[in-house]
This record gives structure tokens, sequence and C-alpha cells, in this order.
């Protein structure tokens, strides 16, 4: 029997999130990139920013109107095996607006990495930005992570196994808001999403978030969409709990109307100031 007893249809079926729109996830994409390429070209952005060798180790950086500003990190999703930070520049308006500095970071993709090396990646981000917050403009004690689908499980995976590292080099991590995330990686190993990934029993157990909690410090935002599958769903009620239990301040949202691929586009999903 397959996990939590669903078929195998059953099972691709709940962790394709393109199942509750019809299957086309197209027009969402497309919107992405537009909207990317319409911000970028009209506000200041210093692109392909490396804090690393490797080519897909780059972030981009939208400064706030002043120096000493509060900085926001988003990590894109896409299973882990898609998109680009390119595509995460629809965020970056609403946070200047809100007097917050943008950065959304890249990292190396399945096939071509395996997902330790993915949260590594995003830890080097993180210390790389640490490093130049000065260069940069912003307040590295005033740090808001974001991640949405597999950007929420490597924010949160980072966030278990980095958050001395990242205390050490300077960067307080305030809020951290958790998008349509994947918290248990049991399920995902038994579906075509792992084709690519090709995650090994210990692999589930050790990169999994929801078996791993960090130790409490920041502020935990964990939302979903309303029209996310029941799975998403699930997942994401049982991160939140398992944070509360764990001593964290946590809130849970559920966003009525929205589902996995538009919930991203709405700024009161990651302004810090809606909340």
């Amino acid at each position: 029997m397959l996990y939590r007893g669903f078929t195998q249809d059953e099972l691709e079926r709940e962790y394709s999130p393109s199942s509750m729109i019809g299957g086309d996830l197209t027009p969402y994409l497309d919107s992405y990139t537009a909207l990317s390429a319409q911000h970028r070209a009209r506000m200041e952005v210093r692109e392909n920013l490396a804090y690393g060798d490797a080519p897909a180790q780059v972030l981009d950086f939208f400064p706030a109107k002043g120096t000493g500003a509060p900085l926001h990190v988003f990590v894109h999703g896409g299973y882990w095996q898609a998109l680009s930070q390119r595509e995460s520049a629809m965020m970056a308006p609403a946070l200047i607006e809100a007097e917050h500095s943008f950065a959304t970071l890249n990292y190396t993709l399945a096939p071509d990495a395996r997902l330790n090396q993915m949260i590594d990646e995003c830890r080097d981000a993180l210390l790389w930005l640490a490093a130049q917050a000065g260069a940069l403009g912003f307040d590295p004690s005033r740090i808001t992570l974001s991640g949405h689908s597999a950007g929420a499980h490597l924010v949160a995976m980072v966030l278990s196994t980095s958050a001395d590292a990242l205390a050490r080099a300077g960067l307080r991590v305030r809020d951290v808001i958790l998008i349509s995330g994947i918290y248990d990686l049991e399920p995902i190993s038994q579906t075509s999403v792992n084709d690519p990934l090709k995650l090994t029993p210990v692999e589930v157990h050790d990169l999994s978030p929801m078996l791993h909690p960090p130790a409490p410090g920041p502020r935990y935002h964990v939302t979903v969409a309303e029209r996310d599958t029941p799975e998403f769903i699930r997942q994401s009620r049982a991160y939140a709990e398992l944070l509360r239990k764990a001593g964290h301040s946590v809130s849970f949202e559920l966003k009525k109307g929205m589902q996995h691929f538009d919930i991203i586009m709405h700024p009161g999903t990651f302004l810090p100031s809606a909340r």
C-alpha cells in the first residue's frame, strides 16, 4: 500500500498542484515571466550577483529607496527542477513600496544537483548576503525569509540545519513565510516528481522538515491556498502544528479563493506589513 492508503494515481494527483486548475499551469508561468520582465525593466536591480562559483549560484537584489532597510529574501518553487530567480521579480514592487529591500535566490536544479546541495546553496546565498549587507545597504538584523512550494521546503531545511551559522554571520531572521510548501518527502519519493530527484530513504528522512523542527526564534507564518490539493493543505497544517508544539510563534492561514500558482501573485501573501 502506498503512502496514507492512496493508489498510485491518487498520490500523483495529490502531489500535482496543477490537477486543481485543469492540468495546465503554463498561463501562470507565463504571467510570472511577463510581470517579472516588466518590473525589471523599470526598477533598480542588481542582477546575477554570484554567491558561489557555479553558474546557477546567483541572486538578484532590488534595493530599497533608502539604506538600512529590512531585507526580504525569497526562494522560488518549481518542484526542485524548474524556474529560477528570474521569474520572482513580480514580488519586488510591493516589497519596495513597503520599504524593504528584496533578494530572490537561484540554485542548481535537479537532476544536476541533489536536494542537500540545493539546501546548502540557499544557506550559502544567505551567508553571502550577510557579508554584503553593508555594501548592499540593508539591515542584517531585520530579515524575512520566504519560500513557495519547493522553496518553502528549502527555507524550512536551511533554518533546521543552519540557523546558528546564519546568526553567527550576523543575520537575524525575524519572520519566516512558508507558502504552499512540502514538509514531508516520503510521498514525493513515491511519485514521478522523484524521477529527477532520485531521493534515497536516508535523504527522505534527513531532508524532511517534519522530522527536523528548527530551534525557536523567528515568527513563522505557514500559509497554503484553499484550492491547493488536500495533501498540500494537510502538510501545511501538520507543519504549523509541529512548530507550535516545538515552542515557535506560528500562524496558519488558508488563503481563500486562491490556488497553488496564483497565491504568490498576491502581495498579502508575502508582505510582513499585511500581517
